[in-house]
């Protein structure tokens, strides 16, 4: 299953789910779903910085699995809407819920979901959103002989992505 037709299922899972949406570790958002008729609270760069700072802030707290175990969910909660993210394979699931909704409840639901079709995922991004001129930047950083994980870091890439840039453009 692809990272959009996945984002549209969780947001099916709760009519208070708001949006759902994967990004990339580097907090890149690339697939996601939003329910029709609702009022947008963070919106253009806003959103971007907050979807950065959610990746980051999950990376963070996954160096703590040694001590405290697989980290499931980081949640904010605001006066108008919950934020979840949830770590899944490489990548982030976050969404956003009304603010009233039970986030225990809204997690379990969607933490079931996730371990139900997890086998089934496949939600590296399509190397379409990948401009010509990066992809041109990673293949002269590839044939320069640096390493896949570096060029993820300097293009702000998951390296699984860059993996498959490569394999597409050799």
């Amino acid at each position: 299953m692809k990272a959009e037709q996945f984002s549209k299922n969780v947001l099916a899972l709760d009519p208070v789910i708001r949006f759902a949406g994967v990004m990339e570790k580097s907090g890149h958002l690339y697939a996601g779903s939003q329910r029709e008729g609702i009022e947008e609270h963070l919106k253009g760069r806003s959103s971007e910085i907050s979807y950065a700072q959610s990746a980051y802030i999950v990376d963070l707290r996954k160096m703590f699995t040694p001590e405290l175990g697989k980290l499931k969910t980081v949640a904010y909660m605001y006066d108008k809407v919950n934020l979840i993210n949830f770590p899944v394979k490489d990548h982030l699931l976050v969404i956003s819920a009304e603010a009233a909704a039970r986030v225990d409840d809204i997690c379990e639901k969607i933490l079931k979901y996730i371990t139900s079709v997890e086998n089934e995922l496949s939600l590296y991004p399509p190397s379409n959103i990948v401009n010509q001129e990066k992809k041109e930047v990673l293949r002269n950083l590839h044939e320069s002989g640096i390493s896949e994980d570096l060029i993820a870091d300097q293009l702000d890439l998951d390296v699984n992505t860059v993996k498959m840039i490569i394999a597409e453009i050799k």
